[in-house]
């Protein structure tokens, strides 16, 4: 009698076991179909690599308040959007801030914020909303996500940081800070139809 509920409750624990793996098990992605008006972004390439741009509502004017540049890429219709894979080349890595914004009912809504990333793929992982535009607005990190100073990395290393800090000073910091970023690839993703509703949440 024991023996067999000892040999019911191993299958129990198992069972509950498989269970939980399959609830922290990576969801079935798929990848979208995205265009942008800077061909290199989504051309597959990764060998191919273009720089953010300045916001269409400072463009002309004398003084630029922001330091953020933008992306876009846009869907041919409306699809669920759970995830964000902006890729860059391990020379054009540096430590990144970044707002992601969603087409929504005709205006731009924020759906995630992200600072110091110093990834080459930046994985952003947003609530599932149905857009067909998303806008990436990015600057250099002054710190990174580790609260480590992020000037260095912008100045091109050590050398480079000691250089803005001691002899350029702020003015030259601040120049790089403003300085365009480089992105090879900009992928985006929904849910594979049949995922789970714990494998949507993550």
């Amino acid at each position: 009698m024991k023996r067999g509920l000892y040999s019911l409750a191993s299958v129990l624990v198992f069972t509950i076991f498989i269970m939980g793996c399959a609830m922290l098990a990576e969801p079935q992605w798929t990848k979208l179909e995205v265009t942008s008006d800077v061909e290199q972004f989504t051309d597959g390439s990764m060998y191919t690599t273009a720089q953010t741009k300045l916001p269409e509502h400072v463009k002309g004017e004398k003084i630029d308040d922001s330091r953020f540049t933008e992306a876009y890429v846009s869907l041919k219709s409306p699809q669920d959007v759970k995830r964000i894979l902006i890729r860059r080349r391990a020379e054009d890595t540096v430590a990144t801030d970044l707002n992601i914004y969603v087409m929504v009912n005709n205006e731009w809504t924020l759906v995630k914020e992200i600072r110091g990333n110093d990834k080459s793929d930046i994985d952003v992982r947003i609530n599932t909303v149905k857009t067909d535009k998303i806008k990436i607005r990015a600057q250099r990190a002054l710190r990174t996500a580790t609260g480590k100073s992020a000037v260095q990395q912008a100045g091109g290393g050590a050398r480079g940081g000691r250089r803005v800090a001691g002899q350029a000073g702020a003015g030259e910091a601040e120049r790089i800070l403003r300085e365009p970023l480089k992105f090879a690839e900009i992928e985006v993703y929904g849910i594979a139809s049949g995922t789970t509703a714990k494998e949507q949440k993550k």
